[in-house]
């Protein structure tokens, strides 16, 4: 589920109140600078402590969500620079809780039109954001969370416009409409949240999300949840609306409704997918040759095997008697036929009229040959006559 919207449309709050944790950094100018891949496990035990874990620090448990907040700063700082850099290279977190549905969620970083003074940000910073959207929402298995601040005209929505662009159909595209509690006096959000403004298939959810003085004071996710109940409830205008557009509960519902529906429908090409995959790996696999064994003396003797091997292809190459693949396709000669090549230039050098077998007779040889012909084919000396003579 990507989720898409301008920097000032609320996208950290609606994300925090889906997952029912407070995690995400807060500060002044960009927020979300890299894209964040957030991984929601469902845990059972609601007596369970949430946990956290980041794809780029292995190994690592995080208990207290303000080191995970302080560790997206120090990943997002890292790649994309400390001057409100934006980078598109997202940074994966897993979190574990009872709090939060089995879902993974996308936070890109908002459209953002005109770029920081001082900051790392080019001129073409709106054409960075949205193509860095854009390669996330194109993907027609991915469902788009599109998050429009209720006290902004809607019809100028980039979030609507590239849903609208990428999903004609609206079959994957959810509306979110925030900042519910903030718009003028004698105004409210019914038509937008209803679709009467620009309607859209799947419809709209409003939500209430923390104030700027609410997350100062440290209000806890939990808490905020239960006051966004209570003003819808209690709101004269929207306690009327169908309870299934209005509320954060409403929105993870209705997202995991939707996306189960999506995967239904794209699971023959995720099977399919998923099968050449496989082939693929484990065709490597098979390239690797066996698994290496667990156990110490396996382990000694696979070496032993592997270095018996080598020095046994080492004498084979040498005498001539192996010729690897890569030999044959070479054409020169290799191995010992080109030490040999070197010596016979010497030899020639120095053996002048010098004849090997000057001192023997034709009996002698003709001796050595019957001595050492065995079972050899007749006519086919063996070395062992030359080295006896």
């Amino acid at each position: 589920i990507a989720v898409l919207g301008q920097q000032s449309s609320g996208k950290s709050s609606v994300l925090e109140s889906i997952v029912g944790i407070d995690f995400l950094p807060r500060g002044s100018g960009v927020v979300t600078r890299r894209p964040a891949e957030l991984r929601l496990v469902h845990v059972a035990d609601e007596n369970a402590k949430p946990w956290a874990e980041f794809g780029e620090l292995k190994g690592q448990k995080f208990y207290d969500f303000d080191e995970v907040r302080n560790n997206i700063d120090v990943l997002t700082d890292k790649i994309a620079g400390k001057k409100k850099g934006i980078i598109d290279k997202p940074i994966v977190i897993t979190i574990h809780s009872h709090t939060c549905p089995d879902l993974t969620l996308i936070d890109l970083p908002g459209i953002t039109r005109i770029p920081l003074q001082g900051s790392d940000q080019g001129k073409d910073i709106e054409k960075v954001t949205k193509k860095m959207a854009l390669r996330y929402v194109k993907d027609p298995r991915t469902i788009i969370l599109a998050v429009i601040p209720a006290n902004a005209d809607m019809t100028t929505s980039d979030a609507l416009q590239m849903a609208r662009d990428l999903d004609p159909k609206g079959i994957r595209t959810i509306g979110v409409i925030t900042k519910i509690d903030i718009m003028d006096k004698g105004t409210n959000a019914k038509r937008m949240i209803m679709g009467q403004e620009v309607p859209l298939r799947l419809g709209y959810v409003g939500v209430k999300n923390r104030s700027q003085q609410d997350i100062t004071d440290k209000m806890r996710v939990y808490k905020a949840l239960n006051e966004e109940k209570l003003f819808f409830s209690s709101h004269k205008i929207y306690s009327s609306l169908p309870s299934e557009s209005l509320g954060t509960a409403s929105l993870t519902k209705k997202l995991t409704k939707v996306l189960f529906t999506h995967i239904k429908n794209y699971l023959p090409q995720i099977v399919k997918e998923i099968n050449i995959k496989r082939r693929d790996v484990e065709e490597r696999l098979r390239e690797l040759g066996p698994p290496l064994p667990k156990e110490d003396t396996e382990k000694m003797q696979l070496l032993w095997n592997m270095v018996t091997e080598f020095c046994t292809n080492f004498k084979n190459t040498i005498g001539g008697r192996y010729i690897s693949c890569q030999d044959k396709a070479t054409k020169g000669v290799s191995g010992g036929a080109r030490i040999k090549h070197y010596y016979y230039k010497i030899y020639k050098e120095y053996i002048g009229s010098y004849s090997a077998t000057e001192a023997y007779s034709d009996v002698d040889i003709e001796r050595a040959i019957k001595i050492h012909e065995g079972y050899s084919m007749p006519g086919f000396p063996s070395v062992d006559v030359f080295i006896y003579l």
